[in-house]
């Protein structure tokens, strides 16, 4: 096996010969001015590249067909090949470098903190508050109970370990060569094909590059400036510094060769976003760089071979960037996260990487408290950051080959004068990096609120017809009972009964318009009907007075359907079902994390407008909480803090008021969220009212027209109007519309 290995990197040596001495472009350079030409062309041409993301995907697919079947054949005929004692050696010592290189881009990533400008959070309601992270079956991506299965899923980790252990049984088999020679065939085979096709790189890295530069949103891009930046900054300093310090210390290899040998891999894993696809250039290159310092063999060989696919299967730190933007979304959320806090949170996650990073961040989110949201946040930036994911993660993987290898060899050994060396640069680096990384964020990064002026300038989900006339009640207005949905007609006139302080149901905008979902369901009411429309306010001690004397025809905001007030109103069938949950200080919230912090406290004053139905379980469960009913929800925010500890109200609408008023925030239990029904009031015994109000509103709930509504004014989609994507053909030149 080993003549044959030998064999075949001198044929490759040999083949590649003539390609330096005729000092073509090299591959790399192909694949950076692909990727450079793929900016330019999304920037020029914009969202008219979108379709070449079908090129980029079909790369990337013909990329992977050889993949797996080559990890197959390479780990069992590599560990086939070892004996029992290199084997243990093989997972105590790589094991060992391992746990280093966590442990450093740990400690590394924590400092990136420091870097971030001052903020003041805010945010919308998000359906994802409510929801369980999405779990991932452990049992299923690392143990193949059905090797094939594991296969047609693409479980690299249950693969792997299917192969190690065939491959470890090989190691006792004495008659094993008829089956490790057609395994280092096919593997060769399988190497000769993906060569072949990363030939075609550079379409395909330019097709993938154009699609994502003419798509992405600028406004997304400069909302994620801030993770960016730092998550751009921590990869540079993790991969060429960090890990290449690493292994100079343990390896007689300089610095230049250890982030040289292997640039095209690098760039490639790069370009592409994906370092799946590069784990045969990644074998080859720990072969080359023993081979150059003329300490490689058929032995070194093997161990690339096996240590490589290995490695793949373990997290790594291009995926523990994840916790950069955990980082960064404890900044977003305005909470602040000290290292006695993260490194139980990021040793959680380094853990639960080992299944996905799309089950990890929404489990470290729920874990700090931080809205479940931001997890689109993270799926918006994978778009640009996963390119830098795979950078650092590739020349993690290439340094445990390098260092594991050496180490394995035996020719790993600990330079003092590169110990001192690395230790004495290492702060000055990092240093000089995070200081010079804090100003550049601290200057370019807009921090202003201005959620609170997103909320304000609110108006309509949806178009409204123009003839639809509203006017505000007058005194002068005549009460003879409650009306009929023909006496209503009659009239001309369709009264609703509002509370204009009631965010996001009803309210005035900055422009002083009434605007809220119920406001917007009204006038849509109102336009069909052929209606004009008066919005009349109430205040909840007169509410139920109003709606029976016939003052209002509907009465709206957000109302609770209680077991009190279903016996003095008719409620319609419930428009939306809203969720419980308290407002407080934000540097109070800590207060209110358990039940148990809630017992211990001092007498807990908690205000509402109105009696919701579930204080009296709240009033059994905590003796020492005593609420209070105010008119609006308002006025315990001008409050500030001085009468009230909490406010109970529901989720979605203290969401909206945290953004008015940032200095407060939501809480809620997600093991224990429940909900409430919000429906509109007519009087008791308005039979053609209610009646007609429930099937006219079955209509607009099966039309999709109340949820266009609630994807508005509850989750905020659209709050800020999104613009055209820009692009220089039709910003610029103005050669298309």
């Amino acid at each position: 096996m080993a003549n044959a290995s030998t064999q075949t990197d001198t044929e490759q040596q040999i083949q590649s010969a003539p390609v330096k001495k005729d000092k073509k472009i090299s591959m790399s350079s192909w694949v950076l001015l692909s990727f450079a030409g793929g900016i330019i062309a999304g920037l020029f041409f914009g969202e008219m590249l979108a379709w070449m993301s079908v090129i980029g995907d079909a790369f990337i697919k013909l990329l992977q067909m050889t993949i797996i079947p080559y990890i197959i054949v390479s780990l069992i005929s590599s560990l086939g090949s070892l004996t029992l004692e290199q084997a243990k050696s093989l997972g105590v010592k790589v094991g060992k470098l391992m746990l280093v290189i966590w442990l450093f881009g740990l400690l590394s990533m924590y400092l990136i903190k420091y870097t971030f400008p001052e903020w003041q959070a805010g945010e919308f309601f998000s359906l994802t508050a409510l929801q369980d992270p999405n779990s991932v079956n452990l049992l299923d991506l690392y143990i193949p109970s059905n090797p094939f299965f594991s296969l047609s899923n693409s479980y690299i980790p249950a693969i792997v370990l299917f192969c190690v252990a065939t491959g470890i049984a090989l190691i006792s088999i004495d008659d094993k060569e008829s089956l490790m020679r057609p395994l280092q065939l096919l593997g060769a085979s399988f190497n000769k094909v993906t060569q072949s096709i990363v030939m075609l790189m550079p379409i395909g890295i330019f097709a993938m590059t154009a699609a994502t530069a003419g798509t992405i949103d600028f406004d997304e891009f400069q909302k994620l400036q801030v993770y960016f930046i730092a998550h751009v900054v921590m990869t540079i300093l993790l991969t060429y510094w960090v890990l290449p310090a690493i292994i100079m210390v343990l390896t007689p290899f300089s610095y230049r060769d250890i982030t040289g040998i292997a640039k095209d891999a690098m760039i490639t894993a790069f370009a592409a976003g994906n370092i799946f696809i590069i784990l045969p250039l990644l074998i080859q290159r720990t072969k080359e760089l023993f081979h150059k310092y003329k300490i490689g063999n058929a032995q070194t060989d093997d161990y690339a071979n096996i240590i490589i696919p290995v490695a793949f299967s373990f997290p790594n730190l291009g995926k523990l960037l994840t916790i950069v933007f955990v980082l960064f979304a404890a900044w977003f959320s305005g909470k602040e996260l000290d290292f006695i806090s993260y490194f139980p949170m990021s040793v959680n996650g380094l853990i639960s990487l080992f299944g996905s990073v799309y089950l990890t961040i929404p489990m470290l989110l729920d874990s700090l408290e931080l809205s479940s949201d931001l997890f689109q946040l993270y799926m918006v930036s994978s778009l640009f950051t996963s390119r830098f994911t795979s950078l650092l993660a590739a020349m993690n993987i290439f340094i445990l080959a390098i260092g594991g290898t050496a180490m394995l060899a035996g020719i790993a050994k600990v330079s003092m004068k590169k110990l001192i060396m690395c230790s004495a640069l290492t702060p000055i680096v990092f240093g000089i990096t995070l200081l010079g990384t804090s100003w550049l964020l601290n200057s370019i990064v807009d921090t202003e609120y201005n959620m609170d002026e997103v909320v304000a300038q609110m108006s309509s989900a949806a178009e409204v017809p123009e003839d639809v006339t509203t006017f505000n009640w007058s005194e002068e207005l005549v009460v003879n009972g409650p009306r009929s949905v023909e006496q209503i007609k009659q009239s001309g006139t369709l009264r609703v009964g509002y509370n204009p302080v009631q965010v996001p149901f009803s309210f005035f905008n900055a422009e002083h318009e009434l605007v809220g979902f119920d406001i917007e369901l009204m006038k849509k009411l109102a336009a069909e009907l052929d209606l004009q429309i008066a919005f009349i306010p109430y205040s909840s001690e007169n509410a139920l007075e109003s709606i029976n004397s016939g003052l209002f025809d509907i009465t709206v905001s957000g109302l609770q359907m209680t077991t009190t007030r279903i016996g003095l109103v008719d409620f319609t069938n419930p428009v939306l079902d809203l969720h419980y949950s308290f407002v407080v200080k934000d540097y109070r919230a800590d207060e209110f994390k358990t039940d148990e912090l809630i017992h211990q406290a001092d007498k807990i004053r908690v205000a509402s407008v109105g009696e919701y139905s579930i204080i009296p379980y709240l009033k059994e469960k905590f003796d020492n909480i005593e609420f209070t009913s105010i008119d609006s929800d308002k006025l315990f925010f001008e409050d500030d803090g001085k009468t009230w500890d909490g406010l109970l109200i529901s989720l979605e609408a203290g969401q909206t008021w945290t953004i008015l008023y940032p200095e407060y925030t939501t809480l809620y239990n997600r093991e224990e969220i429940k909900s409430f029904p919000a429906s509109y009031a007519v009087a008791k015994g308005n039979t053609s009212l209610h009646t007609f109000l429930n099937s006219w509103l079955a209509i607009q709930q099966s039309s999709g027209y109340v949820d266009t509504l609630y994807s508005y004014w509850i989750l905020g989609e659209n709050a800020q109007p999104k613009q055209p994507r820009w692009s220089v053909i039709k910003d610029v030149l103005h050669w298309v519309d």
